[in-house]
């Protein structure tokens, strides 16, 4: 079994919407209540209270007050939970960096979900929604897709965004055969081509933030040049965010279309253990040692950033996982550098689109590092198989064993 989130757009009532408004208003107040509540015992009295203490409380508040009394428990326990993780994050920021900042109160503005830690209060009904508490009759949903068999909803978490809620359902949902492709593909992932799999076939990068740079640009000008406060603002404000969901739609939807034709290209998939947040780091430096070729280097984050490699792996790891395959990661170091001929090591060959080596070997770039990927997942499952390693495997698929590769030699 894995779980699974499934969104889906609702098409509430003009009445439906205004309880689902309430709903959010008033976990909001329970939210900043129960932050204020921490603040006050421990600046007057030196106590910490818990996440066990405030859901006690709750039960007692639900009984005189109406306005938690109608809501499904769950709801409001989902509130305390998530200012409970607010301060355990920032505890651990604390520790961590010893900078770290305090959980703050939450205007309208920063408020704009709520949602059940167990499915209590919340059903599915074909096309309805069935949602005890505050709302009557059941919330129409916009199924595009519909959910697998036998799965079971877990929690929800409905969300607000620029008039639009939608229902994020997290379902435990049984592992599906595997693809019956017992192979192994190496892939490469990059700015120019989003991805390259080890049989040379490339995945466009859709740019999708490149291709609406120019109406992004003039929404956030306009949002600039607006008076705060003022209908004009709250208009510009509304445009801007239309166009950042479309983008972010956009490129959502095209890593998942990449990451299932990869996962249906091979069970075994050996993708590069990338530090993403190094590789995007600024390039600025400080004002005693000022960086180098920081424009370009702003240029390639921007661009690393819109094609978003990390999602994809992460799509691919839980897709594989579905799939009934796997996903290993393996070091990153020189799969660019490396002739997947002889093994030979040259930096040079990082400026150049083609690979092109005194052994003979003329690849593309990409797809000559993706053999080199594939050739060291191979190593790292044998050395696992053996006891020898650990290869990084993510994905609950058969184990099934690897055969023996003629390039690997």
């Amino acid at each position: 079994m894995s779980v699974r989130t499934f969104v889906y757009r609702l098409k509430p009532t003009r009445a439906q919407h205004a309880s689902l408004q309430t709903i959010l208003n008033k976990q909001r107040d329970l939210y900043n209540a129960a932050l204020q509540e921490r603040r006050d015992a421990w600046s007057k009295n030196g106590i910490s209270i818990t996440l066990n203490d405030q859901t006690k409380s709750l039960t007692k508040i639900r009984k005189f007050d109406g306005d938690y009394g109608t809501a499904p428990y769950n709801l409001s326990k989902w509130t305390l939970k998530r200012l409970d993780d607010a301060f355990k994050a920032f505890f651990r920021r604390v520790k961590k960096s010893g900078k770290a900042g305090f959980p703050r109160f939450r205007g309208a503005g920063r408020w704009q979900s709520f949602g059940f830690h167990q499915k209590g209060g919340l059903r599915l009904k074909g096309k309805k929604l069935l949602f005890s508490g505050g709302i009557s009759g059941g919330l129409r949903v916009k199924m595009h897709r519909p959910l697998p068999k036998n799965t079971v909803i877990k929690s929800a978490i409905f969300t607000l965004e620029s008039g639009i809620w939608r229902v994020a359902l997290a379902c435990e949902v049984p592992a599906s055969a595997t693809n019956g492709k017992d192979t192994i593909i190496g892939i490469d992932v990059g700015a120019k081509h989003l991805a390259t799999d080890s049989n040379g076939q490339h995945y466009v990068n859709a740019k999708p933030l490149d291709k609406r740079q120019k109406e992004l640009r003039r929404a956030a000008r306009g949002l600039a040049r607006s008076q705060r406060s003022s209908k004009r603002r709250k208009k510009a404000l509304t445009k801007l965010q239309r166009v950042q969901r479309s983008i972010r739609n956009h490129r959502r939807t095209h890593l998942h279309d990449i990451a299932n034709a990869i996962v249906r290209s091979g069970s075994t998939i050996v993708v590069e253990d990338l530090k993403l947040k190094n590789m995007t780091r600024s390039a600025k430096g400080t004002l005693a040692e000022p960086g180098k070729n920081v424009r370009q280097k702003s240029g390639l984050n921007r661009v690393l950033q819109d094609a978003a490699p990390g999602s994809l792996i992460s799509m691919l790891s839980y897709k594989a996982e579905s799939a009934g395959g796997k996903v290993v990661k393996i070091d990153p170091r020189d799969t660019s550098r490396t002739c997947s001929k002889c093994s030979v090591v040259d930096a040079s060959q990082l400026s150049k689109s083609r690979y092109q080596c005194r052994c003979g070997l003329d690849l593309q770039r990409d797809h000559n590092a993706a053999i080199n990927i594939r050739h060291r997942g191979i190593i790292a499952l044998h050395e696992a198989a053996r006891g020898l390693g650990d290869a990084n495997v993510t994905g609950c698929g058969e184990r099934r064993p690897v055969k023996a590769d003629p390039l690997a030699a």
